[in-house]
């Protein structure tokens, strides 16, 4: 069975946002960090969403609900994990197996 293009970025993007969760689980600090960050640096360029709010609040208040959002494939989840704070957070080469194992 062939998936469409939007399936196919939905379960890419998933299997890169639980390589996110194994690296909060070990540095849950640095991660978040890294989230807040980027949220920062994206609004100083004049990029923003509703989502990124959503997001300024998990990272701040309910970090415990991030590995559940970064690997649920709930509406909700599928939502956020389009407007990812976590960009540029994987590893390229953990990035490029993944691009590679879902050709």
């Amino acid at each position: 069975m062939k998936c469409s293009t939007h399936q196919l970025h939905e379960m890419r993007s998933l299997m890169m946002h639980r390589i996110v969760v194994e690296q909060f689980q070990q540095d849950p600090i640095k991660i978040i960090e890294f989230g807040l960050n980027n949220l920062q640096r994206w609004r100083k360029k004049g990029v923003d969403c509703d989502d990124f709010e959503i997001w300024e609040e998990i990272l701040r208040f309910s970090q415990q609900r991030l590995p559940e959002i970064l690997s649920s494939s709930s509406e909700q989840s599928i939502r956020l994990r389009q407007s990812s704070p976590f960009a540029g957070l994987v590893p390229e080469e953990s990035r490029q197996k993944i691009l590679a194992s879902t050709q």
